[in-house]
């Protein structure tokens, strides 16, 4: 019962192993944006950082893969920003592509959100 058992699972992992595609899985590329779209890149980055969204140029994304922002402002009860010294970093986030799906990537922590409906290009 043993061997036989023995003998399916080996049958299997090579069956397994034989059926998956020859071809490479392609791997996320640095992207820019084809247009402005900075409503969709906001909300993208709110998603990921599970705040609120941020206010995002208009031309982010546009000339380059990457976008440095001010790091998340600490807010009072009312939801004012405090005033004070900023002792965070600045937040830097890319924009990849895979296929034809856009991807926006937290540099520090490497959390990736998809962007189903932003339309960017691969950088060359």
């Amino acid at each position: 019962m043993r061997a036989q058992l023995t003998s399916l699972l080996l049958l299997s992992t090579l069956l397994g192993c034989s059926a998956q595609s020859q071809e490479p899985t392609p791997k996320l590329q640095h992207a820019r944006l084809t247009e402005p779209q900075s409503e969709l890149i906001a909300k993208g980055i709110a998603r990921l950082m599970h705040s609120k969204p941020i206010a995002v140029a208009d031309d982010a994304f546009i000339n380059s893969s990457v976008l440095v922002t001010d790091s998340m402002s600490v807010v009072d009860s009312q939801g004012n920003p405090m005033m004070g010294k900023q002792l965070a970093m600045p937040e830097r986030f890319e924009l990849l592509i895979k296929n034809s799906m856009c991807f926006v990537r937290h540099l520090d922590s490497k959390a990736t959100e998809p962007l189903p409906l932003v339309k960017c290009k691969p950088i060359p």
